[in-house]
């Protein structure tokens, strides 16, 4: 049940209060410690600084310490199993208990030994409650909530000080033995009620004893296999030998204060307040048994300390001391209560076991958010009857079947061997059951008919809840009654290094084969009553048709900001409380060593390194293409300007022959004409003449043609007027003259040969257009941009260069498609960029840029068959964890 009970006022067997006159202890910085600070990015990774802590710890401890030794021994277990994904086990039910067992007694033997040779009394060193304050405190420092730190137990005397004549067992252990003392674990202690009630359950709890010797070994169940603890005979004490005492009346709890009163033999007092069950400060016996007080310190060792049994669920508890697989069922949820009845709580002892959490507020006789056992049940025709107890031992139900009842006839009382008394014990109707607890604690129990397959595993768990890709498979041979179980570690056996994520779990169970169609069934039962607390989901099959079947499943993780991440706890408290953080470092290793959970992280430590370095080369890569789609444009480019300009040449070429031709036909008449009329020759004007330029003659242009001569070599450069008399002017007007001389020759259709034949003018002239060729080839006009659309081809005039061709600027881009990448915006320029880039994803795909969201769970599914063998293996999909 949940921990309110530890707020109530718990029973104190004294009437007058006894107040310590000595001063409360100094004040320790354990209790508030500061919140944690940021250590970088916060990581909820574990081996990476517990690895770091353990870097100098010989090699012989790891071998010799036997919570060392048991880790490594599970992890040569997990890397001998089959894909190494986590620990496989097929066996009997009871064989782990027997294994345990058997390791239990061979210590507890070799123990006695060694005491009886020395003649000494065991004393355990790991939880010696005289010599380490963590036999109470957790690692964070936290007391039980009902030890207050000025009423802290300050001694512990062994058994044999505190019983005159101490028995472990008296007539076996009972229900009415049991009594809550000041701790709040009233839900272990109504699972220990429970478990009494079917003797051959509670005595499988302590296998090997000698009380001369002061040793006890006791077996717990936990996750999937059964461990042992060996304690000593110390317990706590309300009332220390040094203490002063005052006898107070009216004693105000909050203000701790109240009428102070004498006592004429203080000694006597004291000696009597020490002595019998009811003088140890946590539970006990009325009686001198000493089966109660000793198990609670075991499971508190069990657990690393009394805080890690603060609160709970009866079914988890009797889960622990039996094996079983518990569930919480709310009563507004069974369909039909009689089926209820008849099926489950009717077998109770039998086929399972029960308990119930009453309401949060105390009514009608119940102790507000409380664990009650249920003992036994009876049926008469339609009277269904069952028999509770408090842990208390006292405080009853005040309704129908109460002590204080009017049904009660003295036949009623013998058929149920019923006797009234303020003890804890009563009796209620089904009806009155369902109605004032709202949860009801069921284990289902096992024998050594049964056999059980599990298999372990870890799995990266998703911010978005949804069925991971990653399954259970099983199989089974036979027809018969299947309970398929769920789970994580019990986080109770490892407070402070549990981190900021709490999981919940869900599976549903296919045919193979038949995932699309409907479940066979689903996870209905968790092991506790609150959700998120809790550290399994089961679900009971009553005949399973023989196949192979598909367990999916997933997993919701909640974050606590507040809480102090594993890496925290480590550099913390490594060094302040160094023992205690090994102590609780060893259970946590060798929890999650079972789902291989080392493997986990280190796969995803690789697999984030290997996706930086794949961004990188993605980046890489893609700026390589953008170069190679620029360089393919600016080829473009160069490629459309030379084949503008080459046709604009051509044309310009072809328009200024055309143009030639036509002066020099003019210029041929004009000169035949003066010749016949003027008596000059046909070379035309005095040497030494220019021809004036027109608007006709290309002139203008053959200067730009030949540009880039050297001076002196008779060229103008292009950027200067031809001189007249140089030479190139002479070679135009042979150019123009042979021309006029072949035209004419044709025209009178002499076939002379010496018309075939170049004459020594004509070779000139066709050295000269050769020359104007060439040179106009190499005018560089490639991928050039023009500063104007009027003068692409600079400096030729506008009305000379009428191409329709469009200018070359206006053919840059026109022809290519849209590419992203390089007409859009730059989403990042260096790696600060890139970074950002990835973390402003956060408000659309990366909610934890700052702080990662790193959840792992490790989990493990065990099935229990009844005559027949399952087998279990986990299926991860290619790439998935």
């Amino acid at each position: 049940m949940a921990d309110s009970d530890r707020d109530e006022p718990q029973p104190t067997p004294f009437p007058i209060r006894i107040v310590h006159d000595s001063p409360p202890p100094p004040p320790s910085d354990i209790d508030n410690l500061p919140p944690p600070g940021p250590i970088g990015k916060r990581t909820d990774q574990f081996y990476e600084p517990w690895e770091k802590f353990l870097a100098i710890e010989p090699s012989r401890g790891q071998r010799l310490s036997r919570p060392a030794a048991a880790v490594a021994a599970e992890q040569a277990e997990v890397d001998h199993s089959p894909g190494a994904e986590g620990k496989k086990v097929q066996e009997n039910a009871a064989t782990s208990w027997e294994q345990a067992a058997e390791c239990c007694r061979k210590k507890v033997a070799a123990i006695v030994e060694e005491c009886r040779r020395l003649n000494q009394k065991y004393r355990d060193a790991i939880f010696d409650l005289e010599a380490s304050p963590w036999c109470l405190q957790s690692l964070h420092g936290r007391f039980p909530k009902a030890v207050d730190r000025i009423e802290a137990p300050p001694w512990i005397k062994r058994v044999e000080d505190i019983f005159d004549n101490p028995q472990f067992f008296i007539d076996g252990a009972t229900a009415q033995d049991v009594h809550q003392g000041s701790g709040g674990d009233c839900w272990f202690l109504a699972a220990l009620m429970a478990v009494s009630a079917k003797k051959e359950l509670i005595d499988q709890l302590c296998v090997a004893r000698d009380e001369k010797a002061g040793v006890y070994g006791f077996v717990f169940y936990r996750d999937g296999e059964w461990i042992y603890e060996v304690i000593d005979d110390k317990l706590f004490l309300r009332v220390g030998d040094d203490d002063g005492l005052t006898i107070v009346r009216d004693w105000d709890r909050d203000k701790k204060e109240g009428m102070g009163l004498k006592h004429p033999d203080e000694e006597k007092l004291l000696s009597q307040l020490q002595r019998g069950g009811e003088a140890l400060y946590f539970s006990h016996c009325k009686s001198s048994e000493t089966w109660l007080p000793l198990i609670e310190k075991a499971y508190a060792k069990a657990h690393g300390d009394y805080y890690a049994i603060e609160g709970g669920f009866a079914s988890e508890a009797i889960e622990d001391l039996t094996g079983g697989v518990g569930v919480v069922i709310n009563p507004e949820d069974i369909m039909d209560k009689d089926r209820f009845w008849r099926e489950q709580l009717s077998l109770v002892n039998q086929k399972y076991l029960f308990g119930g959490g009453s309401k949060p507020t105390s009514t009608k006789g119940f102790i507000g958010g409380h664990a009650y056992a249920v003992l036994k049940t009876w049926e008469e025709g339609d009277l269904k009857l069952l028999k509770l107890r408090n842990p208390w031992g006292e405080t009853e139900w005040d309704g129908d079947w109460s002590d204080g009842s009017k049904l009660w006839t003295p036949a009623m009382m013998t058929k149920l061997e019923h006797t009234f008394g303020d003890d804890g014990v009563f009796w209620i109707s089904f009806i009155d059951f369902l109605k004032h607890f709202p949860s009801i604690n069921r284990v289902r129990l096992f024998n050594k008919e049964w056999q059980v397959a599990q298999q372990w595993t870890s799995v990266n768990v998703p911010w978005t809840v949804d069925y991971l890709d990653t399954k259970f498979q099983f199989s089974i041979a036979e027809k018969c009654p299947v309970v398929i179980v769920l789970s994580q570690p019990d986080d109770r056996y490892f407070y402070g290094l549990r981190g900021r994520f709490l999981y919940s779990l869900h599976f549903r169970v296919y045919k193979e084969g038949e995932e699309d169609d409907k479940w066979i069934v689903r996870s209905m039962h968790n092991s506790g009553n609150e959700t998120v607390f809790t550290r399994s989901v089961s679900v009971e099959i009553e005949d399973l048709e023989p196949g192979t079947y598909n367990v999916v499943f997933k997993v919701t993780a909640v974050r606590t900001a507040a809480a102090m991440t594993a890496e925290e706890s480590i550099i913390k408290f490594a060094v302040e409380r160094k023992e205690k953080l090994l102590n609780v470092g060893r259970r946590f290793d060798y929890a999650q060593t079972k789902g291989n959970l080392r493997a986990m992280e280190d796969t995803n430590r690789k697999r984030k390194v290997k996706g930086r370095r794949d961004e990188k080369i993605t980046m890489f890569k893609k700026s390589r293409k953008i170069t190679q789609r620029e360089k393919e444009r600016a080829r473009g480019r160069k490629k459309r300007v030379d084949d503008a300009m080459r046709e604009k040449k051509r044309e310009y070429e072809h328009r200024r022959r055309g143009k030639e031709k036509a002066r020099r036909g003019g210029r041929d008449c004009e000169s035949t004409d003066a010749q016949d009329g003027d008596g000059k020759s046909e070379e035309g004007g005095q040497a030494g003449s220019v021809t004036p330029l027109t608007e006709e003659s290309p002139a203008k242009e053959v200067p730009h043609v030949v540009a880039g001569a050297e001076k002196g070599d008779g060229v103008a450069k292009a950027d200067e007027a031809p001189v007249p008399g140089t030479e190139i002017e002479q070679k135009v007007e042979k150019v123009g003259e042979s021309v006029e001389d072949r035209k004419k020759a044709a025209e009178s259709g002499k076939q002379a040969e010496e018309s075939d034949k170049p004459s020594e003018d004509s070779k000139e002239t066709e050295d000269a257009t050769n020359a104007l060729s060439k040179n106009l080839s190499k005018l560089d006009l490639r991928g050039t941009r023009r500063s104007s659309r009027t003068d692409p081809v600079s400096p030729l005039e506008e009305e000379d260069y009428d191409s329709p061709v469009e200018p070359p600027e206006e053919l840059d881009d026109d022809d290519f498609e849209w590419d992203s990448d390089l007409d859009g915006p730059v989403e990042y320029d260096s790696d600060d960029d890139f970074s950002r880039r990835n973390s402003a994803q956060g408000s659309k795909n990366e909610i934890f840029a700052d702080d990662p969201w790193n959840a792992i769970c490790v989990l493990g599914l065990r099935v229990y068959s009844l005559n027949a063998v399952a087998k279990v293996k986990v299926v991860k999909a290619e790439g998935s964890s």
